[in-house]
């Protein structure tokens, strides 16, 4: 049973658990609430709000299991990966401490009283530890999911090699645009027009500064040359983020969605970095550290060959 298999089995395991422990939870103080319960608290820490408490289940159990969902839906689609495993762990770690911290928040509030508005404050602080406890879930759910090699079913295929003659110095140039984001951009714009007209100068100055952004962001440039791999922003070329050539263990072409790395953009996870402008075919660079960084860009191959030729050139010295 491959490492993917075996985490599949886990994660869902694990949701039916937490799925369990909510049912069972509500269903052992039943007694023991009001009806309606109190499910919401002002500034003060004072009852404000009331719902009827199988609505509160019900919101709870639709929580989790979209949380959940989520994770495993990330695991069945990338989980031959180490690192894909250890994210879709670290949601489900955080998830379910999450949920559980607030609906026993709820509940601890609200037991043996005769009526909502008698439930026991509950101040805002109160939630800290709840997010902190989750936070420590998630970190110990990204621990346990790091396990094992990635499979060998997502092993990518070879990068061709290309060898360089001595002295030869050659250089790669590619690029990548992202539809989504030039729609995104120009229809902030445009948006920036209408406040324009009714003369809120700030509303329109800050929705034409994030369309500039986002359109700037929208397209990329990568160089691989002796320096590393250069990838630089929008027309102006900038920002710039540089990966050094030492930096590097080897490279190869991976098809990987947006979803799968974080999303779209600069996205940071536990096991990986990517700058993702589409999904579809990314150069990938195995970086010493252990970390892997994508950069989606168009027909990667020769530039995966390039950075392994040049980090062969260099450990050869």
């Amino acid at each position: 049973m491959s490492y993917r298999t075996r985490f599949l089995v886990a994660s869902s395991g694990w949701a039916v658990v937490v799925t369990a422990a909510l049912l069972a939870g509500a269903v052992a103080v039943r007694d023991r609430l009001p009806d309606p319960m109190a499910s919401h608290w002002g500034l003060s820490g004072a009852p404000d709000d009331a719902a009827p408490a199988v609505v509160l289940l019900v919101v709870d159990l639709v929580l989790w299991l979209a949380i959940a969902g989520s994770a495993v839906a990330l695991a069945a689609r990338g989980g031959q990966r180490r690192a894909t495993r250890g994210s879709a762990a670290a949601v489900l770690g955080a998830g379910a401490v999450f949920v559980l911290g607030l609906s026993a928040l709820t509940v601890g509030a609200n037991l043996d009283v005769a009526a909502w508005q008698q439930a026991r404050p509950l101040p805002v602080w109160q939630v800290l530890p709840v997010l902190l406890a989750a936070a420590l879930g998630g970190g110990l759910g990204w621990w346990v999911g790091n396990r094992g090699p990635d499979d060998r079913s997502a092993d990518p295929g070879e990068v061709a090699e290309l060898a360089l003659r001595p002295g030869e110095r050659a250089v790669w140039v590619s690029s990548v645009r992202s539809r989504v984001m030039l729609v995104i951009g120009w229809l902030t714009v445009l948006l920036a027009v209408v406040p324009l007209v009714l003369q809120t100068w700030a509303a329109s100055g800050g929705a034409l500064l994030a369309g500039l952004v986002v359109l700037a962001l929208s397209s990329a440039r990568v160089q691989v040359d002796e320096d590393g791999v250069r990838t630089s922003f929008g027309p102006l070329r900038w920002p710039v983020r540089r990966i050094r050539l030492e930096q590097v263990e080897s490279a190869r072409v991976e098809t990987r969605r947006a979803l799968e790395v974080g999303g779209w953009g600069y996205r940071v996870l536990p096991g990986s970095t990517a700058i993702m402008l589409r999904s579809g075919e990314c150069l990938a660079l195995q970086l010493v550290s252990g970390r892997t960084f994508y950069i989606s860009v168009d027909r990667p191959e020769r530039g995966a060959e390039l950075v392994n030729a040049l980090v062969a050139e260099r450990s050869a010295l």
